[in-house]
């Protein structure tokens, strides 16, 4: 898989079953452009992220907080971070995903709930 300019850290969450919670950091490598986020997850019911939509602003970093609720273990679940380049003055990062544009990049990030 090649390289892309955002990264995610840690690689994958594992947090207990019973319920807990997890940080994420974005990093943008590029030094001159900027990124909107969209965060999908294939375990609505188990999990919540906030923010769902945000920018990752050119060679800067950002969060994501992971919340698991309680629930059956799992390890086949991840997140979905969809990524596409925008202005510096875009100021709602949801508006580009709406128009139906297909991302530049996604990275994906397993979720472990033992």
């Amino acid at each position: 898989m090649a390289a892309t300019p955002v990264t995610v850290n840690p690689p994958s969450i594992e947090v207990p079953a019973a319920a807990g919670n997890a940080t994420l950091e974005l990093t943008n490598s590029a030094a001159e452009v900027r990124y909107c986020f969209k965060v999908k997850s294939t375990d609505n019911a188990h999990y919540r992220v906030k923010p769902v939509f945000g920018f990752v602003e050119a060679g800067g970093a950002g969060q994501l907080e992971v919340t698991r609720l309680a629930g059956p273990p799992s390890n086949d679940d991840r997140l979905e971070i969809l990524f596409l380049p925008v202005d510096a003055d875009t100021p709602d990062p949801k508006a580009p995903f709406s128009a139906g544009t297909s991302p530049a990049f996604v990275l994906d990030v397993p979720l472990i709930a033992q």
